[in-house]
């Protein structure tokens, strides 16, 4: 067919342009192109060279990576298209893609490659906050641990910090720099070494921690001390430069005071605080008795203001002559209580009590005042054969009241059972002796002291000074001294 072609193109050529010699040279130009360019028609197609390559984890695989050649179109020419179905770039390993290669004369090539999938970038370092650099900014006595202010980050394992190594511990005991070269590397091998500089640094200002508000009462007389108003630290320095501007008269009232307190730290960073600072009469008085129980006999004359002692105020002085109190009957017998008040004339009151024990005109004194120091023992321990005043035994208890009387008792209870005067259980007053046995019929072994309405105090074994009932064991006798 190529030589057939070729015989009709010379017999054309030379009917119309030797022996005619009717066709312009353009022409000529034309059929000779024609001719050349049939003659260099390419039928050999390109070559892929590229038999393996190299792509970086999470990388897109770009096809002009690959090394195509081809005898006639250039590479920027050549159609390459590339089947990377099976490549996952976000997984290292070895995979195979499809490439086939066409030039322009439709000649083509295919080849399978290998793509392995690789890790060559090291972790890289973040500063965490706002530092940015080199120069990491750490707060004096604040965390040692590198990782309070860096992270390692990998391009394939995330979160590379717990790997990160340092050349020296970080200490942020003292205000200065440090230079600390940081170290990590990834499971592929990958090592990142970089080193920053930590500056520590005091920009933490003092507290002024404000225990009672910013508006502080003052009791009228006290003195005056920003401590009792404030409390000052800081984070790192002990010593701080506290200054106070204004004053408090202690003695001034009612009038609101103000000052400013201001803390600085060694490195300068400042604090103030203003307090409102009111005098006032806040205080109670005083108010002194001089006794706190007393005895009177029924039908006695009782005046509650024989026994005050004394009353006196931070701001009014003596108030003794402004004390109150209750009033009391002495027709009945029984304890009863005074209610003592005085008040300043801030409106601050104090009140106290005294207890009167009205008595029965027939049962005696000493009778009387042994029972009230009885009461006195109440929870005290009971200690085989102690006698007082912090322990004792039953009748060892007994024999300590009514020698705090003034009267005279044996010292056992069958020896204070075998004295005094008898009376019956029917006919028993304040004050008289009860003697119990262990068991029925049986001999005196315990006492206790009647105090009315059925009761007794008495020093038990198992708990010591106490209330009981008059029937707590089995009744023998009672005595009255």
């Amino acid at each position: 067919m190529e030589r057939n072609i070729s015989s009709r193109l010379s017999s054309f050529l030379k009917e119309n342009i030797v022996e005619r010699k009717a066709m312009f040279l353009p022409f000529l130009c034309v059929v000779t192109f024609m001719l050349v360019g049939y003659a260099a028609v390419d039928k050999e197609a390109p070559v892929i060279e590229t038999s393996r390559i190299e792509l970086p984890y999470g990388e897109e695989f770009d096809a002009s990576a690959l090394y195509i050649t081809d005898n006639q179109t250039s590479r920027e020419l050549l159609e390459v298209t590339v089947n990377t179905d099976s490549l996952d770039v976000n997984q290292i390993g070895v995979y195979t893609i499809t490439v086939e290669a066409i030039d322009q004369f439709s000649n083509v090539a295919t080849k399978v490659v290998t793509v392995s999938v690789v890790d060559n970038k090291g972790p890289e370092f973040n500063v965490l906050g706002s530092n940015e650099g080199y120069t990491i900014v750490v707060p004096v006595m604040g965390s040692e641990d590198i990782t309070s202010y860096m992270e390692a980050v990998d391009n394939v394992e995330g979160d590379v910090t717990p790997f990160i190594e340092t050349s020296a511990d970080l200490d942020t005991s003292a205000i200065g720099f440090q230079t600390i070269t940081l170290t990590v590397s990834d499971s592929a091998g990958n090592v990142t070494e970089e080193t920053y500089e930590f500056a520590i640094s005091d920009d933490e200002a003092p507290v002024i921690e404000l225990l009672s508000g910013s508006s502080y009462t003052l009791n009228y007389g006290d003195k005056f001390d920003i401590y009792d108003i404030v409390d000052i630290y800081d984070n790192f320095d002990e010593s701080l430069d506290i200054v106070v501007n204004g004053e408090v008269d202690e003695e001034l009232l009612g009038d609101s005071q103000e000052i400013e307190i201001t803390a600085t730290d060694g490195s300068g960073n400042e604090t103030s605080q203003v307090v409102t600072v009111t005098v006032k009469d806040i205080e109670s008085p005083s108010l002194s008795l001089s006794k706190s129980y007393v005895e009177v006999k029924e039908g006695a004359t009782f005046t509650a203001l024989n026994y005050v002692s004394s009353a006196s105020d931070n701001y009014d002085g003596n108030l003794t002559s402004s004390v109150t109190a209750s009033s009391i009957s002495t027709s009945s017998t029984g304890t009863k209580t005074v209610t003592y008040t005085v008040t300043d004339s801030s409106g601050n009151t104090t009140t106290k009590t005294l207890k009167v024990y009205v008595y029965d005109s027939s049962i005696s004194a000493g009778a009387q005042s042994a029972v009230t120091y009885a009461k006195t023992k109440i929870g005290s321990p009971y200690v085989y054969g102690a006698t007082g005043s912090y322990s004792f035994d039953c009748s060892g208890f007994t024999q300590w009241c009514f020698k705090q009387a003034g009267v005279s008792i044996p010292r056992t209870a069958a020896s204070q059972a075998s004295s005094g005067t008898y009376v019956s259980r029917s006919n028993l007053q304040v004050g008289d002796l009860v003697f119990y046995s262990a068991y029925s019929g049986g001999s005196v072994t315990h006492v206790g002291i009647y105090v009315g309405n059925g009761m007794i105090i008495h020093c038990s074994s198992s708990k010591g000074v106490c209330y009981a009932s008059l029937d707590v064991m089995n009744y023998v006798t009672a005595r009255r001294y």
